[in-house]
Parts: structure tokens; sequence; C-alpha cells
């Protein structure tokens, strides 16, 4: 089948799904993403390959977009290796449970030698018929070979997870569907299975000539409406407008790709994106990564160009990830202490601003601008202001004027985030009635704060306590007996339960016993205590919404001391 004016670029094919295993070698070229489909994925492309069969209908995966290999009769996936990698699961799980079944021999050589590998007469040896990428192929030949049981691969990189997850849910599926027949009667089933997946889960076949023009197909089909994520269209406009350079393209993909592994964030390819244009080009929206990349890069050497900036800058990117960087070997404490806070909070908007300091100022200066960044940010958690549009934007400005180098010293940069950092009053104001709803947040701010009152000339730093040993202490317990705590009623207790007032900071082995506790009871417990906003809990004669009022508004003045700006 084919078009028109281009009837010599593009073939198309039906095809099953099992087929295109059967009827191709397959590889995944060199530098292509890694496996990434999880589990939830796994199981939802089984389950609907099961409604399909139960009722007798066809089902149509998508269209598997390739291009001719090196090795001749061979097709590279451009797009497709998730839905042909977990198929290939499928019957490798298949052909696991047949083994060792009576009337059963057949059937194993059938998925063996026509759908998971092939004889390479050349070569004089039996090869895969599907072949991943340089990261995973290992893994994923060991994890599918027949004795895999007997000696089963070590996991040493995410994707390999992702490939024995992904086959322990298919040897799952594969009980479930034969768990309702009898032994005889399994084997046959399973026939009908592959059947199905021969003949009937099928997929269009696109044979595009050359690496540009199926990138642009794989764009094309997805602009009309195919589910996939902005960064693998990203990724294959960048390939596309590589053009001949599409290998050297590749490199700098994957290369990237593999160094924000190191980041535990699962939008990360997104978010990088996102954050390095914001920070080098200027403000945009989640939405809007795609159709800026297609505006900033046109032809080979701009492509070529940007994939060189995405792959250095990702580097820096993760550093701000890591306290314990390379990066940081020669920055102050100062600056390593800062960016274990900041990365305590996350605050997803400053993060092209504090690419942008890593990567402008000299150690010294980005220490200081760190260490405005948390009393920055905590301030801005406090006064909930962390969702403003305007104020993302504004912090998007500072970003590009530090890269750019307009602003070249913390000096600068307070003065260009002046109108949105909650002053003084507009803070203490906020912190008097402020609450907090996650624990390691509480206890952050608690220990600030007594480091702020013993003098600490850095009190907003993190304390490593051990949880183990030091946790945090609702004076007015989340469960409370409310007959023993006279002046809360039901509403009043849930409005102050979680203000910073009503916390502190204890031993466990003494916040376990006292957990429960009349006010009363707890005082000599918080008498004890070496801490000073503990102990002066010993003080009031019983606990009230005016006593927690009164604490918090006093914290709310050591509180500008120990996030200044």
């Amino acid at each position: 089948m084919s078009g028109s004016s281009s009837a010599k670029a593009f073939e198309f094919s039906p095809e099953g799904i099992a087929s295109v295993l059967k009827l191709h070698k397959l590889a995944v070229p060199p530098f292509q993403r890694e496996y990434a489909w999880n589990v939830d994925q796994v199981q939802q492309l089984f389950r609907d390959l099961a409604s399909a069969k139960s009722s007798n209908h066809d089902y149509f995966l998508g269209t598997i977009v390739t291009i001719p290999a090196t090795e001749e009769g061979s097709l590279e996936i451009v797009d497709g290796q998730q839905r042909l990698t977990s198929t290939a699961l499928f019957l490798v799980a298949m052909r696991n449970y047949l083994v060792g079944r009576p009337s059963a021999e057949m059937m194993i050589e059938s998925i063996e030698n026509e759908f998971l590998t092939t004889i390479d007469r050349r070569a004089g040896a039996r090869v895969p018929r599907l072949k991943l990428n340089v990261d995973d192929n290992d893994f994923f030949l060991h994890l599918t070979a027949r004795d895999a049981a007997k000696n089963p691969p070590t996991p040493t990189r995410e994707s390999h997870h992702r490939l024995a997850a992904a086959l322990k849910e298919a040897q799952a599926a594969v009980k479930r569907l034969v768990a309702p027949f009898s032994e005889v009667e399994q084997v046959t089933h399973l026939n009908d299975w592959l059947e199905f997946l021969e003949h009937k889960a099928t997929v269009i076949l696109l044979k595009a000539p050359d690496s540009a023009q199926a990138f642009r197909m794989f764009e094309t089909l997805n602009d009309r409406g195919l589910k996939t994520s902005q960064v693998d269209l990203v990724k294959s406009y960048l390939f596309g407008q590589a053009s001949k350079r599409v290998a050297e393209a590749q490199a700098k993909w994957s290369s990237m790709r593999g160094m924000l592994e190191e980041v535990d964030d699962n939008d990360r390819g997104i978010n990088f994106l996102r954050h390095l244009l914001i920070a080098s080009r200027e403000f945009i929206r989640a939405d809007d990564v795609y159709s800026t990349v297609q505006k900033l890069v046109r032809g080979e050497a701009s492509s070529v160009a940007f994939l060189s900036d995405l792959d250095l800058h990702s580097r820096l990117y993760v550093a701000t990830f890591r306290a314990d960087a390379e990066q940081w070997s020669g920055y102050p404490a100062d600056a390593v202490n800062a960016l274990q806070v900041l990365n305590k909070f996350d605050i997803k908007p400053l993060r092209p601003l504090i690419l942008a300091v890593t990567k402008a100022f000299a150690p010294q200066e980005a220490a200081r601008a760190l260490s405005f960044l948390v009393s920055f940010s905590v301030r801005l958690l406090i006064a909930s202001t962390t969702r403003s549009g305007s104020i993302e934007e504004s912090i998007a400005g500072s970003a590009l004027a530090v890269w750019d180098g307009t602003i070249t010293s913390t000096k600068g940069l307070k003065a260009s985030m002046a109108k949105i950092v909650p002053d003084d009053r507009v803070f203490k104001d906020a912190f008097a009635t402020a609450t907090s709803s996650k624990p390691d947040f509480a206890r952050y701010y608690l220990r600030s704060l007594e480091k702020a009152f013993d003098s600490d000339p850095e009190p907003w730093t993190v304390v490593n306590d051990d949880p183990a040993s030091i946790t945090l202490e609702h004076v007015i317990p989340k469960a409370p007996e409310l007959a023993d705590w006279s002046a809360f009623d039901a509403e009043t207790h849930s409005r102050y339960v979680r203000r910073i007032g009503n916390l502190c900071l204890l031993q466990r082995g003494t916040n376990s016993d006292a957990r429960s506790d009349k006010f009363a009871d707890k005082v000599e417990a918080y008498r004890a205590s070496p801490l000073h906003w503990t102990k002066s809990l010993a003080v009031p004669a019983n606990w009230s919404p005016a006593e927690i009022d009164a604490r918090q508004a006093e914290m709310a003045n050591w509180a500008v001391k120990a996030w200044p700006i």
C-alpha cells in the first residue's frame, strides 16, 4: 500500500502484533529510549487484550513505525517498542508456563522458534527476533531465556526493574487466563491466545525509508490523536530535524535521559525540558514545551546544538537535586546546606532559578543566593503563595536574567524579586496562624526556630535529627478524648491541631508514652526536654486555643530571624 507523491517513501501493512515479531527481525536503535512501561500500563494492555478476546472482537493497538536497519532484512523501531516488548514478554510467559506440561512441547517450540528467535544462517546461530537498546538488551536476553528461572539476571538500571516487573505481571496474567481450565485444555486455550495475538490483535506496520521521514510520520500520527507524551514528541521532532545527523542526536538524547534517571521524579523529562527553557529562553507553561521547541529549533545544526545543550545542562540540573554531587566540591558549606533545604521543599517554580544560579554564579555568590532562596521558600510556603501564576512568572524572569548575565549578584537577585518576597510584617503575621500538615516540614520549622533562639548564625539549615529518636508531638493530640481537653470542641480542635503553635519535638519514647495523655500529664516530659520551645510548654497551667495563639505569636517573632531576607 503506498501514497501518491511519495509512493516510494512509505509502506503500510496491517499485521497481528505477534506476526510483526514472527515475520521480522526487529531492533531498537542503540540510542533509542529504554523500556519505559510501568506495571499499570502493562496490566492495562493485558486487560484490553483479554476484554477483546472474550468478546471475540479484533483489537487495534495503533501504528508501529519502523525504518530499514543496517542489517539486511531487519527493521529498526522508531515507535512501538513498549507494545512489542510487552507482547514478547507475554509470549515468554506463555512459553514458561507450558514448560514441562503434557502435549505442550510443539507449542513451546513454536513460540520459541517462530516468535522469539530465528536462525541467522550466516552467523550459524539462533538470534532473538527483538533486540532492545544498548542499555536493556543483555538484561532482556537473560530475562527471556528458557532457563532464566534457574539463574535470573540482576537489574542494574531502572528500565531493568520495569522489564522484570512486566514479565512478572505477564506470568500472573497467563495463570489467570488458564485458571478455569483443566491441564489438557490449558494448552488449547493458550494456543487460541497465540492465534489471537497473531491475527486479531492488530497494528499498522509502517515502514519509512529513513529516520527523518519516520520521525516526521511519528509526529504527524501523534498530532492526529495518538497518546504520546510531550517528551516523546520533542524527541521525535529533534531526531527528524537532525536528518543525516540522527545517530549523533540519538546519542546526545540517550546521554541526557541516562543522566536524568538520577532524579527521583516521574515527570523528570518534561520538567527538565521546561525548567531549562524557562531559565535559558523564555517563560512557558507545561503544555507549551513541544511547541516552543518547534519554534526554537530548525534544521540539522540547530537540532544537534539544542541536544548538546540538553545533554550538557542535564548534568547541572541533576546536581541541583543532589547535595553530594561533584558539582558542589568547591562550594562553601552554606551552598550545600541551602540546597538540602530547597530539595526538602522542592518548589517547582524555583527550579529554573536554582539551575540558573548554579550555572552563572561563582561558588561564594551562589551560596549567598541559595541561602536567600531558602528564606524566600519558607516565606512563600507559610504565606501560601507558591501557586500564584504571577509569582511563577516573576521567578522565571529572574532566572533568565541570572542565566544571561543581567543579574550578577545576590543583591541584584533580591532587588529583582523584591515585589514577590513576603516582607517581615507579612511573614510574621502569616506565621502566627500557620499550620503544617507535613511532619517533615514541621520538624524543620521547629528545629530552625530552636536554632534561632540559640543565636545560631545559620538557623535555616537542615538538622539531621534521627526520626527514630526525635519525633513530632501534637500537644493536643490528633485523636484526643475531648472530655480531657475542656477548652476544645470538635470544630476548635480541627482548626488548631495542626497549628505550629500546637507542635513540639520530643524523644520518640517520651512521645509514644504521652501521645494521648492529658496536658497536665505531659508537662513533666516537656519540662525535661533540652529544647527551648518544648520546655516552654511546661509553663502554662492548661492548654487552650489562647495558649496556642500566644505561643505561635512568639514563634513568629523568631521566625523572622530564622529566615531573614
